[in-house]
């Protein structure tokens, strides 16, 4: 017989994933020598890969351990930023090359969507608003 997991593990799972592709994402393709090397596009759409791999790595994790509200409060910050970074993306592929400040946004937007931040955000804010149930 086996013991059931802790929902927490998921937590832990999910946050050591994310940091992961994080740390994968800036070891192998921000913080290297060749970066300008680099296709635009390419890195456009490694950007986009590693936004979708976070996304999904939440999304599989808070289902595990939270209500639908935190969910949907996850749904939105990426489904509204993901637009934007598209929009943005689109932007700079059509009409060839956007500002730096707008690219400086769509960087740091990105960021913010791949760091382990906005998960460990979304989980202190389910465990401080949701009221606790009281033991039997």
């Amino acid at each position: 017989m086996s013991k059931p997991i802790n929902k927490r593990v998921y937590i832990i799972a999910g946050f050591a994933a994310i940091v992961l592709v994080y740390s994968l994402y800036n070891v192998f393709l921000v913080d290297v020598s060749y970066y300008n090397d680099i296709p635009r596009k390419v890195r456009h759409l490694t950007r986009f890969v590693s936004v979708l791999m976070v996304y999904g790595i939440g999304i599989y994790t808070l289902k595990k351990y939270m209500e639908g509200w935190v969910i949907s409060l996850w749904n939105v910050i990426y489904l509204v930023a993901t637009l934007l970074l598209i929009i943005i993306g689109v932007y700079d592929w059509s009409v060839g090359g956007a500002s730096s400040q707008i690219r400086d946004v769509a960087n740091t937007l990105q960021e913010f969507l791949i760091s382990p931040l906005l998960f460990i955000v979304i989980f202190i804010i389910h465990d401080k608003l949701l009221p606790k149930k009281p033991a039997a």
